[in-house]
């Protein structure tokens, strides 16, 4: 092995070796942090929310016409919509719920067990009816879903509750408690009971208000604000009022999906023309969600590739330099005897000693910058480095080292042995 002419070499021009032993380590680092969070990225943007994303409408419609202000001629126009949506052709189901999926955000609280004086639970929560876990395409796994009669009726008790200002008590808790039916996402349950069912179990909020539980729904995904994604309470309730509208989700029959989302707006101005209605497929809602994310995928895949062309050039450089410059030393060992594959192996064995110091320079940077990662994202989102992935960067950084050493040493190679005898 020639590694004592190879360290003497570099040893005499330390600046220049240097520089790219820096670039390797460098390229290493970043790229590989780049990537993990391309991969960390790209796997959130496909988890699956376990809903029928795909065939999911959001309908918004948002009176103008002063006559929705009064609470009767509301309520029946929401039922009246309900019924002319269900009665569209390719419609599978339809549900009125502020609930929408991939908005980033929606409504939250903290539950705890009833009686419980221990931590409360961050869980989204969200109004339902009927029809909500059918029009999301969620399984109720344990207990029952909502029936009409039981948004109906917790609706009125829900209005005559706060039809009037309820009494304090000195703690400066509301006296007066209502008990509401609730079902909940499999994740929240087993956060709050664990592995037993969850079913008759009762949830109470600081108010003291309870909240017995009738039913589990399995799948359930929705990114928010706080790392809550799979914790889900859902209560009867219409969602209507005169300064926020209605809020509608609508499901389609895949292959109508096109066909209902042209006819759901003229459907509804039809039935009533005093308010705007605006209709989003959620995976409009969804790409919108994910703009951020996808560019940050992005600009990072051009980063990386970028860095490792810029490398692979600096290694092209460094070693067509030193096969010029050793020009008359190459031909004066192709003189003594030497082959063409003893230049080669030489300058290939040079990048490889060159790549090696990068790369281990390269791998304390890495997870130097991971660190620094990881202490300024949250650390549930926080994506963690791992060995696997820097040993294949390392892999993948050594072998373009050496292809982009090829051609200038394959070049070196044939240099001719007349050339040590020019000029002396």
């Amino acid at each position: 092995m020639e590694f004592g002419p190879i360290l003497r070499a570099m040893g005499r021009n330390k600046v220049r070796f240097g520089l790219i032993v820096c670039e390797i380590a460098l390229t290493l680092a970043i790229v590989a942090n780049c990537v993990t969070v391309i991969l960390h990225t790209r796997r959130q943007m496909v988890r699956p929310s376990g809903f029928d994303d795909d065939n999911i409408v959001s309908v918004r419609s948002t009176p103008f016409d002063k006559a929705f202000r009064e609470n009767g001629y509301l309520n029946n126009a929401l039922q009246q919509d309900l019924a002319a949506l269900r009665a569209l052709p390719g419609v599978r189901a339809v549900s009125n719920t502020r609930f929408l999926p991939w908005q980033g955000g929606g409504s939250s609280t903290e539950m705890r067990p009833q009686g419980s004086q221990g931590t409360m639970f961050r869980t989204q929560i969200y109004s339902a009816d009927e029809g909500t876990f059918e029009t999301l395409g969620v399984r109720v796994v344990e207990g029952r879903s909502f029936s009409h009669d039981d948004v109906e009726r917790d609706d009125r008790r829900i209005r005559d509750l706060y039809a009037g200002p309820r009494a304090l008590a000195d703690d400066g808790r509301p006296q007066q408690k209502f008990s509401q039916d609730v079902v909940v996402s499999r994740a929240f349950a087993k956060l709050v009971f664990g592995e037993a069912s969850p079913l008759g179990k009762v949830l109470e909020d600081s108010d003291g208000d309870m909240y017995p539980i009738v039913g589990v729904i399995d799948d359930f995904y929705n990114p928010y604000g706080w790392p809550i994604h799979e914790y889900a309470v859902f209560y009867a309730n219409w969602s209507r009022g005169y300064e926020a509208g209605s809020a509608l989700l609508v499901r389609t029959e895949p292959q109508a999906k096109a066909a209902t989302l042209a006819a759901i707006e003229q459907k509804l101005l039809s039935v009533n023309g005093g308010r705007n209605v605006t209709v989003t497929p959620l995976t409009e809602v969804k790409a919108r969600y994910f703009a951020g994310s996808q560019l940050v995928v992005n600009a990072m895949t051009g980063v990386a590739f970028l860095l490792v062309f810029i490398t692979s050039l600096g290694i092209v450089g460094v070693t067509s330099f030193s096969v010029t410059e050793r020009t008359r030393q190459i031909g004066t060992r192709r003189a003594l005897g030497a082959r063409r594959s003893d230049v080669v192996r030489y300058f290939l064995l040079e990048n490889w000693l060159l790549t090696g110091l990068g790369l281990g320079l390269g791998l304390v940077l890495a997870y130097g910058l991971n660190v620094g990662l990881l202490t300024l994202a949250p650390a549930a989102d926080a994506p963690k480095l791992t060995p696997s992935l820097v040993a294949i960067g390392a892999l993948l950084l050594w072998s373009a080292g050496l292809l982009a050493t090829l051609a200038p040493a394959l070049r070196g190679a044939r240099v001719s042995p007349a050339v040590a005898t020019r000029n002396v």
